[in-house]
């Protein structure tokens, strides 16, 4: 099921649409503040994102940079602000679709499910594996982080690679040291070694966990 964010001070906009999304088989989440969606957003790792531009305390336009800096998570604006001025703001900070109050909740569906569908048939046609700001394509031996592309070694991919397909589940090092190859020896603290240069190269030292030096899983 995929999952929603909805970011919107208005109470009662906000149930109906938790509802009505609800009931056309998304799994919903309401916040009332971009900072509450902001700080979940790596624990949940939404689909698509509902962000109201009148929302209290920061700025609608702060938050959805904010966002934008760590994934490429689609943004619909939910507003009831309608200049072009606001809708090229929008379109600057990278949100994905604009719609203006009062609107339909029929047509803001039918573009929430044109931007999933598009995102995965390009999924399929790329064969592509994803999770938070990274971004491996399969066929093409390519990775990607913040949307930039990083060069990896094919040891180094066939790790990455290895611990993505695991889907949160533990990968032992000797596991890792069977799909690695090297034309003399292979040390123990090669994977180490392996696992360190990913960690930077992915920017984030906690994507990829250690558990008890035998294993690693990655990080939700």
């Amino acid at each position: 099921m995929e999952k929603i964010f909805i970011i919107e001070d208005d109470f009662w906009i906000m149930k109906s649409l938790e509802l009505y999304l609800w009931n056309s088989w998304y799994e919903v989440f309401t916040y009332s503040t971009g900072e509450e969606g902001v700080k979940n957003l790596k624990d949940i790792n939404p689909d698509l994102i509902i962000l109201d531009i009148n929302l209290p305390w920061k700025n609608w336009l702060e938050i959805c940079r904010e966002i934008r800096e760590n994934n490429i998570i689609p943004i619909i604006m939910l507003t009831a602000r309608n200049t072009e001025n606001d809708k090229l703001k929008a379109f600057d900070a990278w949100a994905d679709d604009y719609i203006a109050k009062p609107f339909s909740p029929k047509e803001l569906l039918a573009r929430i499910q044109s931007i999933l569908r598009r995102i995965k048939m390009k999924e399929e046609k790329w064969n592509t594996i994803k999770h938070w700001k990274i971004e491996i394509n399969l066929d093409k031996m390519k990775v990607k982080v913040w949307n930039n592309e990083v060069f990896f070694t094919k040891n180094e991919f066939d790790i990455l690679k290895k611990i993505f397909e695991a889907n949160w589940k533990i990968v032992s090092r000797e596991d890792l040291m069977d799909i690695i190859w090297y034309s003399e020896y292979l040390f123990d603290r090669t994977i180490d070694t392996h696992i360190k240069n990913i960690r930077k190269k992915i920017d984030h030292k906690d994507m990829i966990l250690t558990v008890r030096w035998e294993w690693y899983r990655l990080n939700n």
